[in-house]
């Protein structure tokens, strides 16, 4: 969804319907659970505050099993129009790194939700805490099956660093 920043009323503008906000993620196993956010318009600035809900489907990072995660990220966001810069460049100062963008008379509302959403994922997504990871020889889901490869022995010279491991 994308809104003319000049066709914001005054009194500002309440979106509360995801399906309004048409496809959003280019995945379609992601969805658009729930959507509360106020976008107001402050000169040429525009704010956009409040929450949305949102389901992703990702791998695991250990043992690469697919899982459904879900975030609740807040919004706080100001954003001003983009400079004209030479050459598509422009120098930041530190008050800008709180701010984002939006070009021309258009803010693209649905982008604005992809990043919140990309930031609010977690790092390294795990299916469950103690999840056992693959086999470092051969690759098998080692919460599914019990592997009894041979581990490699700890090269020599790294010896001294594996005894400081296991004193921690």
């Amino acid at each position: 969804m994308q809104i003319r920043v000049s066709e914001i009323p005054d009194d500002g503008l309440r979106l509360l319907d995801p399906a309004a906000l048409g496809g959003v993620y280019p995945d379609s196993s992601w969805t658009l659970d729930a959507v509360d956010l106020l976008v107001e318009r402050l000169g040429e600035k525009v704010a956009v505050a409040g929450r949305f809900e949102a389901t992703a489907s990702l791998l695991c990072s250990r043992c690469l099993e697919s899982l459904v995660t879900h975030v609740e990220p807040v919004v706080d966001l100001q954003l001003v129009p983009q400079p004209n810069s030479r050459q598509g460049q422009i120098e930041l100062g530190r008050d800008d790194l709180e701010v984002d963008f939006y070009q021309g008379d258009v803010l693209d509302v649905a982008g604005l939700l992809r990043s919140e959403t990309d930031l609010a994922l977690p790092m390294k997504p795990l299916c469950r805490p103690d999840c056992r990871g693959l086999c470092p020889v051969c690759g098998g889901n080692r919460n599914v099956t019990e592997c009894r490869c041979e581990t490699r022995e700890t090269d020599p010279r790294l010896a001294s660093l594996e005894a400081l491991r296991r004193l921690q």
